[in-house]
Formats: C-alpha cells, sequence, structure tokens
C-alpha cells in the first residue's frame, strides 16, 4: 500500500475542511459587519432626522409667532383632523394667539394669517414670490405629466390658466345660460315628480346631481341624464372619490408626518395602483380610472368631429393641446402656448369633482337659510317676481345678475357658511420677508377665512353673526371675502358658480317655499365644509 498517497489525501481534505471552515467564518464576520454597519447608518439617519424635526419645531418661536401645543412628530395634526372641522379650530387659535401665528402638520410648519396687510402681500403685492398653493397630500411632482391647474405653479399655472380664462368670460358665459337653465328646471321636474313638494325632503342630493348635469352639459357637451337616472355611474363614482379623498388615509399620513419624502410616498401609492390596474378591474380597484377611461373616450371622440364650432370647456382645451412630437421629455414650465394631453385630462377631471361639490354645498346652506329666514325669503320671491312676473323664460345668465338683493342674498351665504377655507392658502416659491416675519422656500401660508368673514370691523356696523344680506350694498375690503379666495389665483370658476347659483335659486324660490325643521345644524369639514347628513328643510309647492 502507498501509505504516502494516504497521508497527502487526509492532508488535502483537513487543508480543504478548514479553508471551508474559514470561508465560513468570514462569511459570518462579513454578514455581521454588514449589519452592524446597517444598523449604525439607520440609527445615525434616524438620529440626524430627530433632529431635524426637532429643530423644525423652533420655527414659530426664532421668528417671534406663538402656536398651539403640538405632539412631538404628530405636531398638530391629529388635533385637526379628529374634530374634522379646521376651519372652527383655525378660529379658535387665532382667538387664543392673535392675527398671525404657526401651527405644524407633522413638522412641517404652516403660518395662519387673518391679518389683511399679510394677506394682501401674499395674494397680490409678492402674488409671484407665492406661486404655489399649499401642498395637499395628494400633489404631485411640480413636472409631472398629469398636472391641472390647482396643482401648477410659476409658468406652468400661467400657461394653464391664460389658456382656460376665455371659456370663463362674459361672453361664453351668456352661451351658457339656456343649459344652466335647463338644466334647474329639470331639478324642478324632478322635484315634483318624485313627490318632494310638500314634504320633508333632503335636498343636497338632488342639488349634488343638478350641477354635476351643468357641468358635463356646460363644460363637456354631454347629457348623461343624471338628475333623472337615479342610478347614475357617474354620480356615484364621483361622489365616491370624493368621499375616498375628504380624509387622509395611511399613506397620506406618512405623506403629512413625512413630508420631506411626500412625493416618494405619493409616486409608490401610483405604481401600486398602476399594478392593480392591470391585475383587477379598473372599476373595482377604484372608481377614478373608471371616470379617467370615460373622459379619454370623450376627448377621443370630440377629437375626431370634423365640426368643431362648439367652444366649450374641452374643445377650449383640445384646440390648444401640444402637437403629438412634442408631447414627450417636454419642460413643461417652458411651454408658451399650448396644453399636453395629460393636462387637458387632469383639468376635466378637476373641473368636474371641484365644480359639483361646491356649488351643490352653497345651495345646501341657501336653502337652509331660506327655511330659517322667512322674511329673507319673502324678499327674494317679491323681487324676483316683480323682475319676471309669471314669465319665467326671461329667467338667463343676463337677467339674474340684475337682482341686486339676490346678489346680496348669495354673498352673504358664502359670507357665513364659506365652503372651501382649508385650500384658500398659498405656497413661499422664492424667499421672502412680510411684516418682519421671515419667511422661506416651501412655507405654506394659511389663511383664518371664518375670522375674517366674522370680523366687526370688516363687515360691520350690523353684527357679522347675523344673516343680514344689506351689508353688500356697501363698498368693503375686497380681501375680506375670500369664498372664491383672492389674486391672481382666485377660483377660475367663480362667475359660472354665482351663475348656476342664481339660475337655480331663481327657479326654486318661484316654485317652492322653504319650510323649517327642527333639526340641528351640524357641520363637518373635508375638502370642503359641508352639511352632515345634507340639508333637509320642508318643501311647500307654491
Amino acid at each position: 500500500m502507498n501509505f504516502k498517497y494516504f497521508e497527502i489525501d487526509n492532508l488535502l481534505q483537513v487543508l480543504n475542511d478548514n479553508i471551508w471552515i474559514e470561508s465560513i467564518k468570514n462569511t459570518q464576520y462579513n454578514f455581521l459587519f454588514i449589519v452592524k454597519a446597517a444598523t449604525l447608518s439607520l440609527a445615525s439617519l434616524s438620529f440626524l432626522y430627530i433632529s431635524k424635526i426637532w429643530c423644525s419645531y423652533r420655527f414659530f418661536k426664532k421668528r417671534g409667532l406663538q402656536s398651539p401645543e403640538h405632539e412631538f412628530f404628530y405636531g398638530n395634526f391629529r388635533q385637526i383632523h379628529k374634530d374634522k372641522n379646521y376651519s372652527e379650530i383655525i378660529k379658535k387659535w387665532t382667538e387664543k394667539y392673535g392675527k398671525t401665528y404657526g401651527y405644524f402638520e407633522g413638522h412641517l410648519p404652516v403660518i395662519v394669517t387673518s391679518d389683511l396687510d399679510i394677506i394682501q402681500e401674499v395674494f397680490i403685492k409678492q402674488s409671484t414670490n407665492f406661486s404655489a398653493r399649499k401642498k395637499s397630500f395628494l400633489n404631485r411632482k411640480e413636472n409631472d405629466a398629469y398636472i391641472d391647474l390647482f396643482e401648477s405653479s410659476k409658468g406652468r399655472w400661467k400657461r394653464m390658466r391664460m389658456i382656460m380664462n376665455p371659456t370663463f368670460s362674459s361672453a361664453k358665459l351668456r352661451e351658457l345660460g339656456p343649459i344652466l337653465v335647463n338644466c334647474a328646471d329639470r331639478l324642478i321636474d324632478v322635484l315634483n315628480k318624485d313627490g318632494q313638494a310638500n314634504k320633508e325632503v333632503n335636498v343636497s342630493e338632488y342639488f349634488k346631481r343638478f350641477t354635476m348635469d351643468s357641468i358635463w352639459n356646460c363644460a363637456f357637451g354631454v347629457d348623461i341624464n343624471m338628475q333623472y337616472d337615479l342610478v347614475n355611474g357617474y354620480y356615484e363614482r364621483s361622489e365616491s372619490i370624493f368621499r375616498d379623498t375628504a380624509y387622509p388615509r395611511v399613506p397620506e399620513y406618512m405623506g403629512v408626518y413625512f413630508y420631506e419624502f411626500k412625493e416618494m410616498i405619493l409616486h409608490s401609492m401610483f405604481f401600486i395602483n398602476g399594478v392593480a390596474c392591470k391585475l383587477i378591474d379598473k372599476e373595482k380597484w377604484h372608481p377614478y380610472f373608471w371616470l379617467k377611461d370615460k373622459i379619454c373616450d370623450l376627448v377621443a371622440r370630440r377629437e375626431n368631429i370634423s365640426n368643431k364650432n362648439r367652444k366649450d370647456y374641452i374643445q377650449l382645451l383640445i384646440d390648444a393641446r401640444i402637437n403629438n412630437e412634442n408631447d414627450r421629455n417636454v419642460n413643461y414650465g417652458d411651454i408658451k402656448r399650448f396644453i399636453t394631453g395629460e393636462e387637458i385630462e387632469a383639468n376635466l377631471l378637476l373641473f368636474m369633482l371641484a365644480g359639483y361639490e361646491t356649488t351643490s354645498t352653497a345651495l345646501s346652506y341657501a336653502s337652509h337659510v331660506l327655511a330659517t329666514h322667512p322674511d329673507e325669503q319673502l324678499r327674494l320671491h317679491d323681487e324676483i317676481s316683480a323682475a319676471f312676473g309669471t314669465d319665467l323664460s326671461l329667467i338667463n345668465s343676463d337677467s339674474v345678475q340684475e337682482l341686486k338683493y339676490l346678489d346680496w342674498f348669495v354673498k352673504e351665504v358664502l359670507r357665513f357658511y364659506p365652503i372651501a377655507n382649508s385650500v384658500v392658502a398659498r405656497r413661499c416659491t422664492k424667499k421672502t420677508t412680510i411684516k418682519g416675519i421671515d419667511i422661506p422656500v416651501d412655507t405654506p401660508i394659511a389663511v383664518d377665512v371664518l375670522s375674517i368673514h366674522f370680523d366687526a370691523d370688516l363687515w360691520g356696523p350690523h353684527d357679522p353673526n347675523q344673516f343680514y344680506p344689506p351689508r353688500h350694498q356697501v363698498k368693503r375690503n375686497p380681501l375680506a371675502f375670500m369664498a372664491f379666495g383672492n389674486g391672481p389665483r382666485n377660483c377660475i370658476g367663480m362667475k359660472f358658480a354665482l351663475i348656476e347659483l342664481k339660475i337655480a335659486l331663481c327657479k326654486l324660490i318661484v316654485n317652492f317655499e322653504f319650510l323649517p325643521l327642527d333639526n340641528k345644524l351640524e357641520l363637518e369639514e373635508g375638502v370642503v365644509r359641508y352639511i352632515k347628513n345634507g340639508a333637509k328643510v320642508l318643501l311647500k309647492k307654491r
């Protein structure tokens, strides 16, 4: 036997085992090293981030501004959203901390003001330094393709606004007048056919269908039978979208508490939604995608129509659409005269969703006021009867604007019950100083609308806590009325909404008497400030 061979073989085996054991030891060492390094890095980053949060909470103290007590990490956000009444909370804080103070959304400082001098600087004089709205939990990146007028800023906003302004001119609204009158006639017809005359009725549901009907007919040139068809997909899905976005969910809360990573979190949500839509039926996953597809189909059909004389909202956007070859890899802030396909879709959805909820809520408030203020209702009925008599065909977009008391009444409703208060805000886009307050880039400035609307110095001498329409015959500081915002970025659909409100109210007051019920008005606030469970009144046929 060759013992030397066995000795060599054993030696090689021992060496191999030692190398393998050493390799395992090295692997374990490397793994432990990586774990320790990762843990140390995470701990360091966490420490730095917590330090940043701690420093953020010194923001107001450094500027000599007061602020309510806040929770570490959460700020005042949980307190605001727990009560679901943002406007009332900041009004109480104004009473306690003065006209200008601040609060924290997570650790993001938000300056709140009811000082008209500061508001004039932010909304008018220095509007170029505040050329963006306060970011919501659904804001996309500024150069994202799918941005609407509300989210856009700087040059991109200016371009969109310039393109869309003609849709809301006096001449265009005059053309849309007959359509609005027809939609209001449908509202009266539906109330009568449903047997709602001479009985208790929740008018809010009817008003939502009326305003949605008006938007689809006026803006898109499409009659989808919204008011007569009680099981209407457009209405149901729009309602669902609004309910889903009214209050933040877990990802949106994360976007508030980790606002530096808000866009990353939001785009992760969009990515997950995109994957889910490929695996699951779009409609079942989220109604937003169903509505988006319908609008895309509508745009495509309109583009293929040879006769394009109709100059409604959708046609103006299509006419201004940028050429397809320039539609990709574009710097949206540099486009001068055009609008992209994605921007068209985004703005059509914005107009549809924002327009119907705000105006229908205003009509609900007006109905409550009519029922609880019979003297106001009588005066309005007398004015309308004197203007039109029995010939209601005279009601149009021009004639309703001649009714002075109706104009005062609508403005007083919007003063007394402002609706979209949480969006009356701006975001600093260029560092500046106002009244000695240093304002860094990205700092939101929110307006305390309720404090302004109920300020006796601005709305006296008659008690601002009393509903009193004649107060609007006196010329006042235009910044005292913030129902539609103010400055260059005020609500683009303001004129349309006011005419829609006036036409509907004329038809309603002529046909019905509004009587009160023994129910207390309870308000809640999400995207808009609305009547919880709707406005319930007794309708009596005249």
